[in-house]
């Protein structure tokens, strides 16, 4: 009898066959389901309105809303996009006047007898702005009639400023349609718009060209404005601070001129802006930093206890200065028991430096009197002497430049005066003992310094980071003098050639 069972080495490999499909089968599946779930995440809602239905008028869908039938039923809204026919030009011919839902909307751009598209940028109470997007067509509409002149009401104030009288104005404020162009000027509270002088506080004659009932244009003359008061209409008024009973400086206003003197530069902007007083007031002069300088300025801006001037160009007054416009000193007074009394502006010493300005490190040094910081300006040499005369004294620091004159010259500070704020190595890290104020060392530059990469290079000794001033090319080994050491940065500066 013949046995018809089959070999084991022919089940196994069936077996295995079927395990390998069944692995291959689940990875399938599992990769299905995951791109079903991941498909079935990008759905698409779909909200259909009907016509009159709550919300659908607050949907926009990125159509065109015809506005072209002066009939139509319309509410201009902000971001919608518009067909608009143009019916008119605006006065200063800078836009196109139509009409959405019989509200006045100007197109910048447009013109008269073009029809466009426009998007709503701004929508006001009774005036809305667009910009145009695209012409659609144009047609050549009659001639406008000519428009009948302006005729002013007999009640009003501003009845003598009518088309072509000339007449000197002040700008009292910059156009905000047209800031860099155009000045506001006011006269009898009625708006003058100025074509081509923003100069706050600028005196100027001027032709009226064209003037409605609320609003006027006008562009200047040429000729020099006068240099009599303004007639009381004429003047500007200011529509921010108002000057209190009893202000001695009330006639620092707006447009007012006068000659005032630098009495220091200002802390904000020095280089830029000068510090004058004018009663008390501080006065803040536009690109005069001079001290001690005399100029002639207009006001161009007045707060309580602050205003802003600039130069007029005219030349400054040879008269004593009334006793309310010249500088007031304040000059520091040393309390009693001030052991750097003696440090006060004009006084000459030698002064050794004994630390680097933080504030502007290579440039400026610290030395200290009696404890009293002294910042010298241009010598940030540590341990170097130098005589120098104090410019300003505070109650704990002063301010003192190089005499030019050479150390020993004044009386050197006594023993112990100088105190010199000198980093300690720590003894865990001897390899960096070494690296110490006044130290000469090369040093390879590996970057350039984030802060001033124009002038400074960043250098490493075992890891210590080391700020070289003067040296900027990546990959350059220079010879360069520690100049202040801290616990994990130091300072150097390039030493000259030899």
């Amino acid at each position: 009898m013949t046995d018809s069972t089959p070999p084991p080495a022919a089940d196994s490999k069936w077996k295995a066959l079927a395990l390998v499909f069944l692995v291959l089968l689940g990875i399938a599946g599992a990769v299905l389901i995951a791109l079903h779930v991941k498909e079935s995440g990008k759905a698409a809602v779909t909200v259909v309105y009907t016509e009159g239905e709550a919300g659908a008028p607050d949907v926009n869908t990125g159509d065109v809303v015809d506005a072209t039938d002066p009939q139509a039923v319309l509410e201009p809204r902000l971001g919608y996009r518009y067909k608009l026919f143009i019916e008119d030009d605006s006065d200063d011919l800078t836009s196109g006047i139509a009409k959405i839902g019989g509200r006045t909307t100007f197109v910048s751009g447009a013109r008269r007898g073009q029809t466009v598209l426009a998007d709503v940028t701004r929508v006001r109470e009774r005036v809305v702005d667009a910009n145009l997007v695209r012409v659609l067509s144009s047609v050549d509409l009659p001639p406008r009639p000519p428009r009948e002149p302006f005729q002013p009401s007999a009640d009003d104030s501003a009845g003598h400023v009518v088309d072509g009288a000339e007449m000197d104005v002040v700008i009292s404020e910059a156009s905000s349609q047209n800031p860099g162009q155009e000045g506001i000027a006011r006269v009898a509270g009625l708006v003058v718009v100025v074509e081509g002088v923003t100069t706050i506080g600028e005196r100027v004659n001027v032709r009226i060209v064209n003037r409605m009932e609320r609003i006027a244009f006008a562009e200047p003359t040429g000729n020099p404005p006068g240099t009599e008061p303004l007639p009381e209409a004429a003047r500007p008024r200011s529509r921010g601070f108002q000057p209190r009973p009893g202000d001695s400086a009330a006639h620092v206003l707006p447009g007012a001129e006068m000659d005032v003197i630098i009495s220091e530069e200002s802390s904000k902007n020095p280089g830029f802006e000068g510090i004058a007083r004018v009663e008390g007031l501080v006065v803040v002069v536009n690109g005069v930093p001079e001290v001690g300088r005399r100029v002639n300025v207009r006001i161009t801006g007045r707060q309580e206890r602050i205003a802003f001037a600039e130069p007029t160009g005219k030349p400054a007054g040879t008269d004593p200065l009334p006793t309310s416009v010249r500088p007031v000193r304040r000059i520091f007074q040393p309390r009693p028991g001030d052991p750097a009394a003696h440090v006060v502006p004009g006084a000459e010493m030698d002064v050794v430096i004994s630390e680097e300005s933080g504030q502007n490190p290579g440039v400026d040094g610290v030395a200290r009197v009696n404890g009293l910081v002294v910042f010298v300006q241009g010598v940030p040499t540590l341990g170097e002497t130098v005589h120098v005369r104090i410019t300003e004294r505070r109650d704990r620091a002063a301010n003192a430049v190089p005499t030019g004159k050479p150390a020993g010259s004044g009386a050197t500070p006594p023993a112990g005066d100088v105190i010199r704020r000198a980093f300690t190595p720590d003894t865990a890290k001897a390899a960096l003992d070494h690296v110490v104020a006044g130290a000469e060392l090369d040093l390879e530059i590996l970057e350039r310094s984030e802060k001033f990469p124009d002038r400074e290079g960043v250098a490493k000794i075992d890891g210590l980071v080391v700020f070289v001033t003067g040296a900027t090319n990546v990959g350059e080994t220079v010879r360069a003098r520690i100049t202040a050491r801290r616990e994990t940065v130091a300072f150097a500066e390039v030493l000259a050639a030899p």
